[in-house]
């Protein structure tokens, strides 16, 4: 049985939704015999499925702004030379190839972290940790699959929609439904 208000789970019988607090009109009789269908079914009726994701929302620009903080003063060194010998035409030509190998940085940054400790800066500050199906810390390779989609925003929003979509719950990316991940708040 699910409640009618917030989706989640209800034990047999609960005269309260333990999640949400609703009432449950003769035990749990009138809650909702269907589970959510989809994660954005779980984010629209569940306020912990929000603030969960806006926690890691907040812990992604913390982790974004430390690595690309650093990145760009060591940019700004290395092209350095070249602003006192007139060679910014060729730093123009190679800039996208930096920005990729930021984007490659950002995302071991993340699978280094997240196989290492659980989580990166980010979410060890918002309380936040990433495991794996047997509730250990991902294997490198989990954590660089999970973190691919970080190499460009429009693939990591792809991947979060794709990830609600096809997932019942609201904790994983397509990447974390692939690797067997998921990120919790202990």
């Amino acid at each position: 049985m699910f409640c009618p208000k917030c989706g989640k789970e209800v034990p047999e019988g609960a005269t309260f939704c333990p999640n949400c607090g609703a009432a449950l009109q003769a035990g749990a009789a009138t809650a909702s015999s269907t589970a959510p269908v989809s994660g954005f079914d779980s984010l629209t009726k569940d306020s912990k499925a929000q603030e969960y994701w806006l926690w890691r929302l907040f812990a992604y620009v913390v982790d974004a702004i430390i690595v690309y903080v650093v990145l760009a003063v060591i940019t700004a060194l290395i092209s350095l030379p070249a602003l006192f010998t007139g060679g910014l035409g060729f730093f123009g030509v190679v800039f996208g190839t930096i920005a990729f190998v930021w984007g490659i940085i950002f995302v071991l940054y993340f699978a280094v972290l997240e196989s290492t400790s659980g989580a990166s800066i980010g979410k060890r500050i918002f309380n936040l940790k990433v495991v794996s199906k047997t509730g250990a810390n991902p294997t490198f390779g989990e954590a660089f699959v999970r973190s691919i989609s970080k190499i460009y925003w429009l693939l990591l929003l792809l991947d979060v929609i794709v990830g609600l979509a096809i997932s019942k719950g609201y904790q994983e990316k397509y990447t974390d439904h692939l690797m067997g991940t998921k990120v919790t708040r202990p």
